[in-house]
């Protein structure tokens, strides 16, 4: 039983996701299809990158991913494959799947376009021919190298004097299911800058000045044990650095809302000199 993932921009309200699924099915009968995500930001290349590239990458071998952002294909975003992790990996050729790729070592493979592009149907064929053991170069043409995109960067100050970094700016490209806001500044990243330093995270009147290592650890920094609707740092799963509210929800509130880090938001992280 083949495993295919769906990764979209589609949304749950609207008849596309449950019309790409039937036509999934009419090619491959007993294909196991597994939701990862339907409520990627249309036309948001970060915060699909940010969820191809920490939700997918565990998965069995041989496993099929459909990503379907911003798929229509057309001459300049042709249908494509990706090999990685022996995985397989459908798209277009938009510079998502590369660059959420990035850290793996990949094939790149043009797909013949089908002449029905709207739901992905080049992507359903070559999916049908991987399943039947064809080979990738039997799927696709095989190129050197794909598109892929530049990410806006953390802004860095460094001290004039000694040469280290003295600020850090980096800004939010995702807000998840509990409005905690995740920023483009990861954890190795962040250590090699810091060297040890004491610092302090600043956005508007707010002021952090230690980092958490996992959400609960929170109760273990304050002398009241309740906590529920306090700020704290931390990187999370997957290595980025984010602020979270402590036991937040669409009622109450989480670190989007109340603390107003919202999507392209910066904070300041200022070390000790």
């Amino acid at each position: 039983m083949p495993l295919i993932t769906l990764t979209t921009d589609f949304g749950i309200k609207d008849p596309d996701l449950g019309y790409i699924k039937s036509r999934i099915l009419q090619a491959i009968p007993d294909a196991q299809i597994l939701d990862i995500s339907h409520d990627l930001m249309p036309f948001d290349p970060q915060e699909a990158v940010y969820v191809i590239e920490n939700s997918l990458r565990d998965f069995p071998k041989n496993t099929i991913h459909l990503i379907g952002f911003d798929s229509e294909s057309s001459e300049s975003q042709q249908p494509v494959l990706v090999v990685a992790n022996g995985q397989y990996y459908l798209g277009n050729n938009n510079g998502v799947i590369t660059t959420a790729l990035a850290s793996q070592k990949a094939d790149y493979y043009i797909l013949p376009v089908s002449g029905d592009e709207a739901f992905m149907q080049a992507h359903i064929l070559a999916t049908k021919q991987l399943v039947e053991g064809k080979r990738p170069d039997q799927v696709g043409q095989k190129v050197a190298e794909l598109k892929t995109i530049m990410l806006p960067k953390p802004f860095v100050k460094h001290n004039e004097r000694t040469g280290e970094v003295s600020l850090i700016a980096p800004q939010v490209i995702y807000n998840d299911h509990y409005g905690n806001a995740v920023f483009n500044l990861k954890k190795a990243t962040f250590e090699a800058w810091q060297k040890g330093r004491k610092f302090v995270i600043k956005f508007g009147h707010n002021e952090i000045n230690y980092l958490v290592e996992n959400y609960h650890d929170a109760v273990k920094h304050e002398k009241s044990v309740t906590v529920a609707g306090q700020m704290f740092a931390h990187f999370n799963s997957f290595g980025y650095f984010e602020i979270f509210v402590y036991q937040s929800n669409k009622l109450s509130g989480g670190a989007n809302t109340l603390l107003g880090l919202q999507k392209n938001q910066t904070v300041h992280i200022v070390f000790e000199t």
